[in-house]
């Protein structure tokens, strides 16, 4: 399971959670059932994905002394891609 679509059945105190599965490559799909979902009327519609090949091992945060989690060399940085700093703004 890769995808999840939640949405709320019902009104007020009686609305409880529901959720439909999808696998990791039926975004289309799961993205056309939320908005079925939606102009059914209903509430609190969701969509929550842990794609397998696009999160890395769990509980990985950080990049540690320049290596990514699987031991590569990580060298990518922000500075400079944003252009020039004006001076005077």
């Amino acid at each position: 399971m890769g995808i999840v679509v939640y949405w709320l059945e019902g009104d007020g105190e009686a609305a409880a959670p529901v959720c439909q599965l999808f696998g990791s490559k039926e975004l289309t799909q799961a993205l056309a059932w939320a908005e079925d979902r939606r102009r059914q009327g209903h509430r609190h519609v969701s969509i929550s994905a842990e794609l397998e090949e696009s999160v890395g091992r769990p509980g990985v945060a950080a990049v540690e002394a320049g290596l990514t989690p699987g031991g590569e060399a990580y060298e990518w940085s922000k500075a400079g891609r944003a252009g020039k700093v004006r001076k005077g703004r």
